[in-house]
């Protein structure tokens, strides 16, 4: 899954390849990414230096078949057993790329 950050919030491309999780910031500087993370704090709950953390229930919302929510769950049970989930926010790690200077 990729996350894509847009002029007007992000959106997720790939839905169902759990193989590539993150974040890609479009050529937008670590300042223009962290406002556009702040505004949209249902997508982006938490932000720091090089990763954003994308919202479980952001994943959830392109389809509910059995695989995919399956695929989700251990995607989360991973990133939970790598410290890469934050509990309170139900947000997953994830690692940024395509940054601009």
């Amino acid at each position: 899954m990729i996350i894509t950050a847009q002029d007007d919030g992000f959106s997720l491309n790939e839905p169902d390849n759990f193989s590539s999780f993150h974040v890609d910031a479009g050529g937008r500087t670590s300042a223009e990414l962290t406002e556009l993370a702040t505004a949209h704090v249902s997508v982006i709950p938490i932000v720091d230096a090089d990763h954003l953390w994308v919202s479980a229930d952001f994943l959830r919302r392109e389809g509910d078949s059995d695989e995919r929510t399956g695929q989700l769950e251990r995607l989360v049970e991973f990133a939970r057993e790598k410290g890469w989930f934050d509990e309170d926010a139900q947000a997953i790690r994830a690692h940024v790329e395509n940054l601009g200077e």
